[in-house]
């Protein structure tokens, strides 16, 4: 269905039907609104692998997580963990909306799945050891791909029958918002009915974690893993890992009503911007973010004073908690200091290009059942970080527009808004 002439593309409405989620902290949207209310930190120590000889032994593992129980085992065996979770995800988000009731023609359903790093490992060490002991006559056909960070993407489209634009997305820790943003404007632009966007990753293995040590970047904070993640507390000590994957379905306002689905929230709009100076130190001012934000805003035709909650970045990190909070100052105003921030990774961990996607995901919990999730760990708040970051303990609250942000390394940001479905 093209979009009718005399429509203007930003003026049609997306909203979001369905939400999956795997998370340390829950599987499933209702597991993950249900520990994000309470409180809940998926944070333990390390199980994946042996990890006593890092500085940082800790991390957020999909705990429960079996691939087999959404894909054979064939499947599993001959792919990567990414690429199960991305499937997992995606399929709890189709179920979630009850798009297979939809009767979408699948060539109208547009499809991204972001990583940023996928789960390279695995690949890895299983087709060096073919190639050491027998060559490249002995690596497996699938290899190639296994290595593609588009495979998620391929494998969610085949295994949900989806025929629409497919894409892969990888812009670090604003892959989730970017992947967002990207199917809310192919519908816009009358390019697909519905879409299905997700971000998947699996960074806990030796060479992530190490590489990651070796910045200095992870919490030490071993022997209580779930107070490890301090975002904008003075006595943070660095970010924890965790693996993460998010989907969310889309649909035109008019189409999601007429099929009588259910609402979680419309996408009002994103915005994104680079701060182009350095790949590992941001500008603590925030300009990038703030740019972002406002370009968010403007795309949704909203004011900064019409923002009720934000759903932060808040990776524990002191150069990232000074930008976002500059950066809010910049974009909102005085105002910034009147509304809730709340930073969910204090729970969930740092999944990389999932992040945006999982803080959406909370984001929908706050428009709908007006909980704004806690900042856990925020018990000595740092004074250059001064805004209501929502310290230790849910909060009722009743929320019609919440923007939600994320920040990548090298300075590229991104933002998105949702509105309370009316």
């Amino acid at each position: 269905m093209a979009v009718p002439q005399d429509t203007k593309p930003h003026a049609i409405p997306v909203v979001i039907t369905g939400l999956g989620v795997l998370s340390c902290n829950g599987t499933g949207r209702k597991s993950y609104w249900k520990a994000l209310a309470n409180g809940q930190s998926g944070i333990r120590a390390i199980k994946r692998f042996d990890a006593s000889d890092l500085p940082c032994q800790i991390a957020g593992e999909l705990w429960d997580f079996n691939p087999e129980d959404y894909m054979k085992k064939s499947t599993v065996r001959r792919w990567n963990r990414h690429v199960h979770q991305a499937v997992a995800c995606s399929r709890l988000a189709v179920e979630d909306a009850e798009l297979n009731q939809a009767k979408y023609d699948p060539e109208r359903i547009a499809v991204a799945i972001g990583t940023s790093i996928g789960s390279p490992d695995e690949a890895y060490q299983e087709h060096m050891e073919s190639l050491e002991t027998g060559g490249f006559r002995k690596i497996s056909k699938f290899a190639s791909s296994a290595f593609s960070g588009h495979s998620a993407t391929v494998h969610v489209s085949i295994d949900i029958g989806l025929r629409g634009p497919a894409v892969t997305i990888s812009s670090g820790c604003a892959t989730g918002l970017d992947v967002l943003a990207w199917g809310m404007k192919e519908i816009r632009l009358g390019n697909a009915d519905a879409a299905l966007v997700g971000a998947t990753e699996s960074p806990i293995f030796p060479l992530s974690m190490a590489s990651a040590c070796s910045l200095g970047i992870l919490s030490q904070r071993n022997r209580e893993p779930e107070l490890a993640m301090r975002p904008f507390d003075r006595h943070r000590d660095g970010i924890v890992l965790a693996e993460g994957a998010c989907a969310v379905v889309l649909e035109r306002l008019d189409h999601a009503l007429a099929r009588g689905a259910r609402i979680l929230g419309e996408v009002g709009g994103s915005g994104a911007a680079a701060e182009a100076q350095s790949p590992l130190i941001l500008d603590q001012q925030g300009q990038a973010l703030a740019r972002a934000i406002a370009s968010c805003l403007a795309e949704a035709g909203l004011s900064a004073h019409e923002v009720e909650c934000v759903l932060a970045h808040g990776v524990s990190l002191e150069m990232y908690d000074k930008c976002e909070t500059n950066a809010y100052k910049l974009a909102l105003g005085k105002h910034a200091y009147r509304i809730p921030v709340s930073a969910v990774k204090s729970m969930i961990g740092q999944s990389y290009s999932a992040g945006g996607l999982l803080s959406v995901g909370a984001a929908l919990m706050v428009l709908n059942d007006g909980i704004v999730p806690p900042t856990l760990n925020l018990e000595h708040p740092d004074p250059a970080c001064d805004l209501d970051y929502v310290p230790q303990r849910a909060r009722m609250n009743d929320i019609r527009c919440a923007l939600v942000t994320s920040i990548s390394f090298g300075g590229t940001h991104s933002a998105v808004v949702l509105k309370r479905a009316v």
